[in-house]
């Protein structure tokens, strides 16, 4: 067997997406170390060499998560010269899409102190896009929002019990719709533009 040498970044982002497929497969508490290591077809203490513990190892795969998230909303909406509201439709369609939290979630549910880590990371993530596009809907008349940093935060944290909307298509479309209104309506926006989103 010919031995594959990995640069430190490159090795430990194997691990990251090695543990990442495990714990949405499997669950977070199904899955080992010797798990990790035995897919990766290494040794269990090369894992260890990188990773303390199978916690640590969750946080980075969250981070890894979040940051992908993050980069798929910049990208949906780079380059869309279109009103604050049609870019905020763009951007919850990319937010409620299903990923990897709805999958991990049930597994870490009971872990108050990772639950918490997972909502603050996407807040943190997300902040900043959300932020830039209340501004935009008040300068163009989308909304009017008071305090944008403050609703900003306050729809994010919303977000928490969101990370993944399950069921069929017509049950994912009813729940986007209902929490597009009440985000346009936090936003400030009159009724009927709620309405059309």
């Amino acid at each position: 067997m010919v031995r594959v040498t990995k640069t430190v970044p490159e090795r430990r982002q194997e691990i990251i997406d090695t543990a990442r497929v495990l714990f949405t497969e499997n669950g977070f508490d199904k899955t080992q170390i010797s798990d990790i290591a035995k897919r990766m077809n290494v040794a269990q203490g090369l894992v260890y060499h990188y990773f303390k513990s199978k916690t640590e190892m969750l946080y980075a795969v969250i981070d890894a998560m979040a940051d992908e998230k993050q980069k798929a909303m910049e990208t949906a909406l780079n380059g869309t010269e279109s009103t604050a509201l049609q870019r905020l439709i763009t951007l919850l369609s990319v937010k409620l899409d299903s990923d990897g939290f709805g999958k991990l979630i049930p597994s870490i549910a009971s872990d108050a102190a990772i639950i918490e880590y997972c909502s603050n990371k996407m807040t943190v993530s997300a902040m900043p896009t959300l932020l830039s596009l209340i501004k935009q809907g008040n300068s163009d008349g989308s909304w009017n929002c008071e305090y944008p940093e403050e609703t900003a935060l306050f729809i994010l944290r919303g977000f928490s019990g969101f990370f993944d909307i399950a069921g069929a298509s017509n049950v994912k479309s009813e729940k986007k719709q209902a929490l597009t209104n009440i985000i346009v309506r936090i936003l400030g926006s009159p009724p009927n533009q709620a309405g059309k989103a």
